[in-house]
């Protein structure tokens, strides 16, 4: 029989039995049937940093216990578990005859970077924020702005549901003619994202609306859109999707409770679908650990049996001068999703998108941060 083998690190102040433990929490969720998990390795030990007993259990499950979709996946190997406390799911493998199953994303890393035409450095996204109640000239010039100013990809705000001043259709029709014209003039093919809202029927009809004006990439908030949701998208049509997981931060982060980061962003997110992915930053307001959002970005680009990897993205109130550090940490198989910093920058949100562009044109070519802020003076005004 094939297997999918789950760790799952337990804790307790107070000594015990994991094997005991565990075997009472298999026995409440699956009972005595035929095809339930069984543990295969343990190894109990004592955290004195802590002050915590710990140990690490690995599972196998036999593949009839899943279809193939991420519902029955979340659900078995962590939805019912996570009712005791302080447990953790550290890592998931597959078996590749399971996984064959899953398209994961449609473009990835690489697809992305085709689809834009750019390869050489990382890419920019703009995000449009305070779209919800605006009016048609608000939207228009920021569009414009964004895509005069050369950013890669402009973005729609996940927080945008308020659209009754410029409709879906007429907003798709605006993006597609303006990025097809700056397009041209930077010789890159600049795309638009619109947020995706509504149910699974209106986001796949917003799609094809989308599709037929040439726009091919979509955002969607994980959390609440849900896992299956994206699944389906990705698999029915042809697109990118640029995914914000929106999970809080303690799901992932918390050292004991929750889902491993490599797991949920380099598992479950990437065989979902997801192309291009959010993940936390360690720069500014965001403040992750470097060595945890590194982890992060290497499990979305690792080398998973067939499914392709996908492009992170750094996010959070990051300004030109940091794409330095950004590229000095992580190369340029890398986004930055610089937010909306650049709508407010004081000589208008234009001048702000060139002054990344720049910033990231002269990391790319190895020009000097002090040759930068002579390049464009701007750079440094943030």
């Amino acid at each position: 029989m094939n297997y999918i083998e789950a760790t799952y690190l337990l804790s307790s102040e107070k000594r015990f039995d994991p094997e005991k433990v565990f075997k009472e929490y298999i026995k409440d969720i699956f009972g005595e049937v035929k095809h339930r998990p069984d543990i295969f390795e343990i190894e109990a030990f004592y955290d004195s940093d802590a002050k915590i007993h710990k140990a690490l259990l690995k599972l196998r499950f036999p593949v009839v216990l899943f279809r193939h979709d991420m519902y029955s996946l979340i659900s078995v190997l962590y939805g019912e578990l996570i009712i005791p406390e302080n447990i953790k799911l550290i890592s998931v493998e597959f078996h590749p005859a399971f996984i064959d199953h899953f398209n994961g994303p449609n473009y990835g890393l690489k697809g992305v970077r085709e689809l834009i035409g750019i390869h050489h450095r990382p890419l920019v996204i703009g995000t449009l924020k305070y779209l919800n109640g605006a009016d048609r000239n608000y939207f228009e010039k920021i569009l414009h702005d964004s895509a005069k100013g050369g950013l890669d990809i402009i973005r729609e705000d996940e927080i945008f549901f308020d659209d009754s001043f410029v409709p879906y259709k007429e907003r798709i029709k605006t993006a597609a003619d303006a990025v097809r014209k700056y397009s041209e003039e930077y010789g890159k093919n600049i795309q638009y994202a619109p947020f995706l809202t509504g149910s699974l029927t209106e986001m796949s009809d917003k799609i094809e609306i989308a599709l037929k004006e040439g726009i091919k990439m979509f955002v969607i908030n994980l959390f609440p859109a849900g896992f299956e949701n994206l699944q389906y998208l990705s698999d029915t049509y042809d697109t990118v999707f640029i995914v914000n997981p929106g999970y809080p931060s303690f799901f992932y982060e918390e050292d004991l409770f929750g889902i491993e980061p490599s797991v949920l962003f380099g598992r479950f997110i990437r065989v979902s679908g997801g192309d291009v992915v959010l993940i936390p930053s360690p720069y500014r307001n965001k403040k992750v650990p470097h060595h945890r959002t590194a982890e992060i970005s290497v499990s979305l680009q690792e080398r998973f049996e067939d499914i392709l990897p996908s492009l992170p993205v750094l996010y959070g109130q990051i300004k030109p001068l940091d794409i330095y550090q950004i590229f000095n940490d992580f190369g340029n198989q890398i986004a930055v999703d610089i937010g909306g910093r650049y709508l407010k920058f004081k000589k208008g949100a234009y001048l702000g998108a060139k002054a990344y562009m720049d910033a990231v044109e002269s990391v790319s070519t190895g020009v000097s941060i002090e040759e930068c802020k002579s390049i464009n003076l701007d750079v440094a005004e943030f």
